[in-house]
């Protein structure tokens, strides 16, 4: 299957009077939510669909509690997971505090199979109707 893609107008912000310019922006054909993911992998596996979801759920409870020590947590072939922190510059390295924090947040890499599998996607664009 391709990833249906639409045409999206932008401007230069460098340069107002610049003509409008389009990029292909990827477009969404639905969602799936945890329980139709568990059903799915019931489906796939000897697993009741209660123990994919038990099993996501204290994924996501293992993940935090390993993340929230500074850990990196490597889940292959999913992927990679750890914390990374924004903030303002100090005139010294002892000078940085958390108070030099402004935000966090959680960097994910995704594992060889889904990195060749963004390599071999294809694309169509959306018909207008």
């Amino acid at each position: 299957m391709a990833i249906l893609i639409t045409p999206i107008g932008k401007t230069n912000p460098t340069q107002p009077d610049a003509p409008l310019l389009y990029y292909p922006k990827a477009t969404k054909t639905g969602e799936v939510d945890l329980e139709k993911v568990t059903e799915e992998i019931a489906q796939a596996t000897s697993l009741t669909q209660a123990d994919c979801y038990a099993a996501v759920i204290s994924l996501v409870k293992v993940l935090e509690d390993h993340l929230e020590k500074g850990e990196i947590v490597r889940l292959e072939p999913l992927g990679t997971f750890q914390i990374s922190v924004k903030g303002t510059a100090s005139d010294s390295a002892a000078g940085v505090s958390k108070d030099n924090v402004t935000r966090a947040s959680i960097i994910f890499r995704p594992g060889k199979k889904l990195k060749k599998l963004v390599g071999n996607l294809s694309y169509v664009r959306k018909k207008i109707s």
